[in-house]
């Protein structure tokens, strides 16, 4: 009976690290768009810092203070 139990025990584990690693795949997938859109508009933002500087002007970038939330 112990063996059957530690048995169980062991497939739940297995079972749930598999899980996990599911789950952390899937938020990869789903976020990949975001991620490389965070990407580009950071390359962006370094772009527009360097035709400034080159114009004599002095980048601050955005306001400080903005918050993002998740409102789904």
């Amino acid at each position: 009976m112990s063996e059957e139990l530690d048995t169980l025990l062991e497939e739940i584990k297995q079972t749930e690290a598999h899980l996990a690693e599911l789950r952390k795949e899937y938020r990869e997938k789903r976020t990949m768009g975001l991620r490389e859109a965070i990407a580009a508009r950071n390359e962006a933002d370094a772009a527009i810092r360097d035709e400034l500087k080159a114009l004599g002007y002095r980048y601050t970038g955005f306001p400080t203070g903005l918050t993002w939330r998740n409102i789904a």
